[in-house]
């Protein structure tokens, strides 16, 4: 590839190839997506009384993942972390990838995207789908409110002295590239603010997205108080663990110089979650199981011993248990280790997503309907591809904030880089 301004051309040249690969599968996608487009969802495995299937357990594991993302964010701005200002930049930008994804989803799983305009038109203000396309919408601008500010000024330090990214630089940064310690300051305000008013918002858009199943009346399985606490517990788990995997990505990537100490002290914080999500878990099967009524119970046994067995089985074990020692035995308490253990957890909440949406639907209910559900090559498509565009989008957001130097960069002064006829304001 030609030689970019400023190392972008040795960062691209890294990831030339996993970057090709992703738009290849994307493009991948949009053809399959074509054939559900112009078909219908009579492609899928989506039947009666499934409604909900693959896109919906998605779209739930995606909203967990930002609003889990944003808290380490707002963690680190609250209590004025300098030192992993970097660490919240990337969990900004994976919670927004996480946020695009999920309202993807919702989109696929309405089969046609013009649909969506009659959630607008028609609005139900006592439908909780409405409240969560609201929570969702105002909760992506709270998260690039969050970026901006998170990272207009490290943009701006990275462009000094490559007049080429000018009109990109402020373009992003809205003209403002004011680098003065008045500037700074107020950006840190503005941050702290954003970071307090996040908290709140993320607890919200989980148990706004749990009430969708939850306040389903009659519908086993979901008409329980515990589902939203279980959502924003598991939300809390995968954001950790997403959050860990993209910082280790990160260092590989964009070479930040992120210290193995701000690792093992995320690793902390998702070992104290895991306990809390099998605790939440536990109740509900608990109070389930003792319940007596008869399609809660054909729900649980579905999960337990039926169809969904192997599913809850090896969230429990591989998702729970495995992570859960390999973050508190010392000798597995390394980035390596915990890198690992944050992946099972992802798989495991991802796995908890599928049984407890689908065997509500696929058994009981108030007719005691029982009925089959199994995603098409379509859907596992479709997915991949969703995936594929989210992390295509994590890569080219971090190159452009994390821009790698180059040898010529990092053998001149900083001073001497710096350029004030840009029109930058420095201290």
């Amino acid at each position: 590839m030609a030689n970019l301004p400023g190392g972008f051309g040795q960062s691209y040249r890294e990831t030339f190839w996993v970057e090709t690969g992703l738009i290849l599968l994307i493009a991948w996608g949009l053809y399959t997506y074509s054939l559900q487009f112009f078909n219908g969802l009579g492609v899928t495995g989506l039947n009666k009384p499934v409604f909900w299937g693959l896109y919906i357990a998605n779209f739930i594991f995606c909203v967990g993942l930002s609003a889990g993302g944003i808290a380490v964010s707002a963690l680190v701005h609250i209590l004025n972390k300098e030192e992993m200002k970097p660490i919240a930049i990337i969990a900004e930008i994976l919670s927004i990838s996480f946020l695009i994804l999920a309202a993807l989803f919702i989109i696929l799983d309405m089969g046609q995207p013009t649909r969506l305009l009659y959630v607008i038109w028609n609005a139900n203000f006592s439908s909780p789908l409405l409240w969560d396309v609201t929570v969702i919408n105002s909760y992506l601008i709270l998260c690039s409110a969050l970026l901006f500010f998170s990272a207009r000024a490290q943009v701006v330090k990275s462009a000094l002295g490559h007049p080429g990214r000018l009109f990109i630089v402020r373009f992003l940064t809205l003209g403002y590239t004011d680098l003065s310690e008045a500037s700074l300051k107020r950006d840190r305000r503005v941050l702290k603010t954003l970071a307090i008013v996040s908290v709140p918002a993320a607890v919200a858009l989980h148990s706004v997205t749990a009430w969708i199943l939850g306040l389903v009346k009659g519908q086993p399985g979901w008409n329980t108080p515990i589902l939203a606490p279980l959502f924003i517990s598991s939300a809390l788990a995968s954001g950790l663990a997403g959050v860990i995997v993209a910082v280790w990505a990160a260092r590989k990537l964009f070479r930040i110089d992120i210290g193995d100490k701000i690792i093992l002290q995320l690793g902390t914080f998702l070992f104290l979650s895991i306990p809390v999500l099998a605790y939440l878990l536990f109740t509900e099967f608990l109070t389930v199981g003792y319940s007596g009524s008869p399609t809660h119970i054909q729900v649980l046994d579905e999960i337990l011993w039926g169809r969904f067995s192997r599913i809850f089985w090896f969230d429990t074990i591989v998702g729970i248990l495995i992570p859960f020692v390999l973050l508190g035995l010392p000798w597995t308490r390394t980035p390596g280790w915990i890198v690992v253990a944050s992946l099972l957890v992802i798989v495991g909440v991802f796995a908890e997503r599928t049984y407890l949406l689908l065997p509500s639907l696929m058994r009981g209910g108030p007719f005691d309907v029982t009925t089959g559900y199994s995603p098409t090559t379509i859907e596992w498509t479709i997915m991949a591809a969703a995936y594929a565009f989210g992390l295509l989008l994590f890569l080219l957001v971090g190159k452009l904030i994390f821009p790698r130097k180059t040898e010529q960069e990092h053998a001149v002064p900083a001073p001497a880089r710096e350029q004030t006829r840009w029109g930058f304001q420095r201290g």
